[in-house]
């Protein structure tokens, strides 16, 4: 099935879109990874929100900080959205979005450990020694200015 990706700044997401994309948010990182951290962290306001719509349901999510290095975060595909390649898709929508408004920044991310390989393919280099968030193994990854933005032919993400 097919996806509508929009990117758009806090204020202009309707009260719908917000609701589903918080609850998106708590289904996937809360519920399902048990990971209790402040979801709610004051940075949504200022980030652009990425997301997937098929029909009307949300299928996916990803928010970017304008900071510098330009930060992706809250990377979420629901359950019934995963494995044919949405998240790829969603990633590649960011990243082109970034070279087009920041050209000359870097893009950092913190990565869940066993999708390193997965953020690699869009030319992302681990940054740090491992490192606990919410309970879940992560590790820093960050992407040149300018990187290349195509993808490796597995796009199962």
């Amino acid at each position: 099935m097919t996806e509508i990706i929009r990117i758009r700044a806090f204020d202009e997401l309707d009260t719908r879109t917000l609701y589903a994309l918080l609850k998106l948010r708590f289904d996937v990182f809360i519920l399902e990874q048990e990971s209790f951290y402040p979801e709610l962290d004051d940075q949504d306001q200022a980030a652009l929100h990425l997301t997937a719509l098929r029909g009307e349901a949300l299928a996916g999510l990803l928010r970017i900080l304008p900071t510098d290095p330009v930060s992706i975060g809250r990377v979420a595909v629901a359950g019934d959205a995963r494995g044919d390649g949405l998240a790829s898709r969603m990633m590649q929508a960011a990243l082109e979005r970034i070279e087009a408004d920041w050209p000359d920044r870097r893009v950092k991310l913190g990565a869940q450990q066993h999708l390193a390989a997965f953020y690699a393919r869009f030319g992302f280099e681990r940054s740090s020694d491992v490192y606990g968030d919410g309970g879940i193994p992560h590790i820093d990854m960050v992407r040149a200015a300018g990187g290349a933005v195509g993808e490796a032919s597995n796009a199962n993400g």
